[in-house]
């Protein structure tokens, strides 16, 4: 079954129209997948391949090599922590492991919510920062301590949790 509906391909016409080489618009086309279903499927990879003129095992190379792309589903809120030697001398791996016993999953899991997602990065490029968080690629928090976890999660479970709305009557 396609990935790209109708208005998908329209989109992605348009974006491929920006570049001199059809390749070139590869990364601009797994975003537009994942926003769409939150992580890239096979199937997309194998589309995107066709649409831009590569072989699926291009597509994928760069979806492996990029750790904001996603194999598979992940949750609403997305941490990854810096695990780096700058991070590791500040003691990224004790908030690893707290944030893996706050959230009582491992990295690469999600929680039986489906609300977060840990994972391990190599860099986030922000050393003087560091142990640093970044969440769903959008949000950096710095010098995250194990300290300070509970209270992080806490806020972006508020923040992200849909189902603790409540319903006025």
């Amino acid at each position: 079954m396609p990935v790209f509906t109708e208005d998908m391909l329209k989109e992605a016409e348009q974006i491929i129209a920006q570049y001199p080489q059809r390749k070139a618009a590869i990364m601009p086309l797994l975003w537009l997948v994942q926003e769409k279903f939150g992580y890239i499927p096979q199937e997309a990879i194998e589309e995107i391949a066709e649409l831009t003129g590569v072989t699926p095992i291009h597509v994928e190379a760069i979806v492996k090599f990029y750790e904001m792309f996603h194999e598979r589903p992940v949750g609403k809120c997305v941490l990854m922590l810096c695990t780096n030697v700058s991070c590791l001398l500040r003691g990224a791996d004790k908030t690893l492991q707290k944030l893996k016993e706050v959230l009582g999953v491992d990295v690469g899991e999600t929680t039986p919510d489906g609300l977060f997602t840990l994972e391990e990065v190599e860099c986030l490029a922000a050393c003087d920062k560091a142990p640093v968080l970044l969440v769903n690629a959008t949000e950096l928090f710095e010098n995250v301590t194990p300290d300070k976890v509970e209270q992080l999660i806490a806020e972006l479970r508020q923040r992200y949790d849909d189902s603790e709305t409540t319903n006025p009557t």
